[in-house]
């Protein structure tokens, strides 16, 4: 019975196996009726597979050293193959599409954080101008400050937020007036006129801040007695006090101030060997020391030559700047400074600068060093606001990169009059969360300003009339299923194709190489089954 038949010729099975016990029996007597049935079936069941494996390709059912391995590099195959499909499933992928720019609001924002090395701060402005010309932007709104830095980058000090206005300016003109002749009729103004040449010429000299607040400006000489260079300096200083001060053939000078209001300014002496105490309180070490108060305290330093005509030019550039740049402390003077913050702009093409000049102190030309480090630059939608960053959530790494990308990078000047130009095209980038973030490629070049003029750190900014939207490209499961299971099986196919291949292979090499006989026990016949 074990020889195989054709599966049409196979004998019917009894046909009790098909009955039904009869109903008179009870519950147990039934299950009794079937085991011997139940195994009588199995029997049947076997020899029915046994004779469909017995029709079966004889690579399915005969065990080879070929299969094996085949087998064994078929699963490995399909295990690495299941890994890759299930880790494509699980990451997310992204693609991007162009479309016209319809950004509805006409505002950008730029945050930055850049480190002057040779710049003082108060000789530094942040102004943004109009593409290809000199004109300023109108910047509805600005959040920064400067901070002064070391040599080694390091900040130190307070941060100030440039073109703040004075005490002085908040409380009003007219309360600065209104001072100024309070202390006029207390101490009078023979008093606050008077030279602090000596503590025994008369005067009381009691009050030093009612000198100061009582002008507009007050140009103080800190000088001492022992002094050669301010004895070499006394004439000089003579002719320009009787310049600017007047006398009885003539009026006292007046300067316009940046806003076109004349000024008044008081040229005064301070002895400070006899009030040596005021001089330290001060911070004057070096003689002579001439510094241009304001009303309110603050002043500005003179490092120029000591020359009538040059003292004279500068104090009048000085008025102009009333209320930028002056320090109200005599450590306030840095080696370079930190500018960090954002502008509301415009949304039109521009450029920012980082205006080296302008404040209380001419700058040399060719001494001046741009060199910069950026610590960051980037460009958002005003709604975001300080926290900028927010927008940048579920974007891809291929687009963040773009987002800040030359953030720690430094730009160093080796030669005069040289200054690194920033040219940014800017994209506009919507991102899987519906907010708006902003790409952008950076080029840079080195660029050589004339002569007479100082060279400035400037960044270009053109933005772009397209928008690149960023949308998710995730596998869905069903997709994944259909793909599993196609992998799987071209794999299993692909190796079954392999292991006939190499199978005939080996077997037309055997025959070649092996003793001629019967081709019946050396060929292979490929399709017949025995």
């Amino acid at each position: 019975w074990l020889k195989p038949w054709p599966v049409w010729a196979d004998p019917p099975l009894p046909s009790r196996l098909h009955a039904w016990p009869p109903h008179h029996l009870s519950r147990c007597e039934r299950q009794r009726w079937w085991r011997p049935r139940a195994a009588e079936g199995a029997v049947q069941g076997g020899m029915l597979a046994h004779a469909a494996v017995r029709w079966l390709p004889s690579d399915f059912v005969q065990a080879s050293q070929t299969g094996g391995i085949f087998t064994i590099f078929a699963y490995v195959l399909m295990l690495v193959v299941f890994t890759c499909e299930l880790s494509s499933f699980m990451s997310h992928s992204y693609s991007t599409t162009m479309i016209l720019d319809r950004h509805e609001s006409d505002k950008l924002q730029i945050n930055f954080d850049v480190d002057l090395y040779d710049i003082e701060c108060r000789n530094l402005q942040v102004v943004v101008y109009a593409q290809a010309s000199q004109e300023r932007l109108s910047v509805t709104a600005q959040d920064f400050w400067l901070r002064s830095i070391d040599s080694k980058g390091r900040t130190f000090g307070m941060a100030i937020k440039p073109q703040q206005p004075s005490q002085e300016e908040i409380r009003g003109e007219g309360e600065h007036q209104s001072r100024k002749q309070m202390w006029l009729k207390k101490d009078g103004k023979s008093e606050l006129d008077s030279d602090w040449s000596s503590s025994h010429d008369g005067f009381k000299h009691s009050n030093f801040e009612h000198v100061i607040q009582a002008h507009d400006f007050t140009f103080i000489n800190f000088f001492a007695g022992w002094c050669g260079h301010c004895m070499a300096f006394s004439p000089h200083w003579a002719k320009l006090a009787q310049q600017i001060n007047g006398d009885d053939t003539q009026s006292p000078l007046q300067f316009p101030d940046r806003d076109g209001v004349q000024r008044s300014v008081r040229l005064i002496k301070m002895n400070c060997v006899d009030f040596e105490m005021l001089c330290r309180k001060k911070g004057i070490d070096a003689f002579p020391t001439l510094r241009l108060y304001k009303s309110d305290g603050s002043f500005s330093l003179y490092e120029g030559r000591r020359d009538e005509a040059e003292i004279m030019r500068w104090v009048e550039r000085t008025v102009k700047m009333k209320s930028y740049g002056w320090a109200t402390d005599h450590e306030a003077f840095e080696r370079g400074c930190n500018a960090k913050g954002r502008l509301m702009v415009p949304r039109v093409p521009g450029h920012l600068e980082l205006f080296a000049g302008g404040g209380d102190q001419n700058l040399d030309t060719r001494m001046t060093n741009v060199s910069h480090l950026v610590k960051h630059l980037s460009f958002t939608d005003p709604e975001d606001g300080r926290y900028h960053r927010k927008s940048w959530s579920g974007l891809p790494p291929e687009v963040t990169k773009f987002l800040s990308p030359i953030d720690g990078q430094s730009f160093v000047t080796n030669r005069y009059h040289e200054a690194w130009i920033h040219d940014i095209k800017v994209v506009s980038t919507l991102g899987r969360n519906g907010q708006t973030s902003y790409q952008f490629h950076h080029h840079r070049r080195l660029s050589t300003s004339p002569e007479d003029e100082v060279p400035q750190t400037q960044f270009h900014f053109d933005i772009e009339p397209f928008s690149i939207w960023v949308k998710p490209d995730d596998k869905k499961w069903y997709d994944f299923g259909t793909s599993l299971l196609a992998i799987l099986g071209g794999s299993f196919v692909s190796m079954r194709l392999l292991a006939r291949f190499s199978q005939s292979a080996m077997a037309t090499l055997a025959a070649l190489t092996g003793p001629k006989g019967n081709s019946r026990n050396g060929g292979l016949n490929i399709g017949h089954y025995d």
